[in-house]
């Protein structure tokens, strides 16, 4: 897709025949828009880098902070720093997010205030090459980013507009929704989450947050790793992505004027680093991950009814049920060991734990259709990078209709979630 101005377009869609194009891709130049062919003709100039030419240089950029009591607990925020364009949004708003981030944290540590779990503040390179920075440091490192990372915060053109968007496993949703109600919206009128709940007409279920599909430096922690992720962000309806419209031009009259969405971003992301790498036990909402996964088991049954097939799910939806269950019997355990004021060092064993419940959620040979992807819990669509589909080993199955296959994988992530229970039930006997 190559964005262009409407002067440009209009010479093009004018001269087009055919079937008028559906009611929704109507635009606002005066005539009928026409889906062809022709009798429009165009020449497109392309030039491409072949062979030794093709190949270049990339480099991440780290910054670290050492943590006082969990040092082996690592927290990563990062954005990719590369653009097609100027890239104003996409992605100095991310770069600049986790630059403020890390500023904040440095000030904090001069002070004598480092975090309690270490920090890594990324920038990543070629992310718009094929998430190759951040993709081929998870690779090279993999043993240490399972061994460490607790969990990933992703910034990829998140200052744009003024409306919030956020996207995260479900384990962190609680957290980043908690965080709305401290941060002033851009606006002006109240907290980010003041905001989000006008714009749901003060219908609190309508305040989802979204799942992470593909397209940005968070699918090699979580699709690939099974490590907690979470991107938020302030967007609006535009034209600009990957033109050279996305300029500090656009950005400074348009996208944010007095840069309100990116500081609000900031301080966002540095609050849930801050809540990430301080709280003495992880805020990753185990009942919370049960709860929703739960919740895919309905759709997981329209699509298998739309194939007519009687494959039974009643085993994966107890056994996430039970998972859910365990949650909140942690959750309970956990506030009391606190009021009691938990040791570090039995803090840092249930840690150990509840970082390995969605990692169980992953098996090492991926999915049939694409051995990279190793979680079970989500992925981007196999048709669709940018969406996302939960049970990907099952649904794909049903996709590719293929009946035996899917009954033998939905018993295959009953057992890792039964699995990821055992984790949770524990990390709960590490509080005793």
């Amino acid at each position: 897709m190559i964005p262009m101005g409407y002067g440009n377009a209009r010479r093009f869609l004018a001269k087009l025949a055919g079937p008028a194009a559906p009611e929704g891709w109507q635009g606002g130049l005066p005539f009928q828009y026409r889906v062809g062919p022709g009798p429009a003709r165009l020449r497109l100039k392309v030039r491409s880098e072949r062979g030794a030419g093709a190949l270049h240089p990339i480099w991440n950029t780290f910054g670290i902070i050492r943590g006082t009591t969990y040092p082996d607990e690592w927290v990563v925020v990062g954005a990719h720093r590369d653009a097609w364009s100027p890239g104003a949004g996409d992605n100095v708003s991310g770069t600049v997010t986790v630059l403020e981030t890390a500023r904040a944290f440095a000030a904090l540590a001069r002070a004598a205030l480092r975090p309690a779990r270490t920090v890594v503040f990324v920038t990543w390179d070629a992310e718009e090459w094929g998430l190759m920075g951040s993709t081929e440091w998870v690779e090279e490192l993999e043993d240490s980013v399972n061994a460490h990372v607790v969990a990933y915060i992703n910034e990829d053109d998140v200052a744009s507009g003024t409306r919030f968007a956020a996207a995260a496993s479900p384990s962190l949703k609680p957290l980043i929704r908690d965080l709305t109600h401290y941060v002033p919206e851009p606006g002006g009128h109240g907290t980010v989450y003041d905001a989000w709940l006008r714009e749901g007409l003060s219908d609190t279920s309508a305040l989802r947050l979204d799942n992470l599909g593909g397209g940005s430096d968070f699918a090699a922690f979580t699709h690939h790793l099974g490590i907690p992720s979470a991107s938020v962000s302030f967007g609006s309806l535009n034209g600009v992505y990957h033109s050279m419209y996305d300029s500090y031009a656009w950005m400074t009259r348009f996208g944010d004027r007095g840069y309100r969405a990116h500081r609000a971003v900031a301080q966002l992301v540095s609050l849930a680093v801050a809540r990430l790498a301080n709280a003495p036990i992880l805020p990753l909402d185990c009942a919370a991950l049960g709860g929703e996964l739960a919740g895919y088991v309905t759709d997981l049954d329209s699509n298998l009814a739309a194939r007519h097939w009687s494959v039974p799910t009643a085993a994966l939806l107890t056994a996430l049920t039970r998972l859910a269950a365990a949650g909140q019997a942690f959750a309970a355990a956990r506030d009391s060991a606190l009021a009691d004021d938990l040791p570090a060092v039995r803090a840092a064993q249930v840690n150990r734990w509840l970082m390995q419940v969605e990692r169980r959620l992953t098996r090492p040979q991926g999915l049939v259709s694409r051995p990279w992807n190793r979680s079970l819990e989500f992925a981007s669509d196999v048709d669709n990078g940018y969406s996302t589909m939960a049970f990907p080993s099952v649904n794909e199955a049903i996709r590719f209709a293929d009946p035996s296959t899917a009954e033998r994988e939905l018993a295959d992530l009953v057992n890792h979630v039964d699995q990821a229970r055992e984790a949770i039930e524990q990390a709960t006997a590490a509080l005793r």
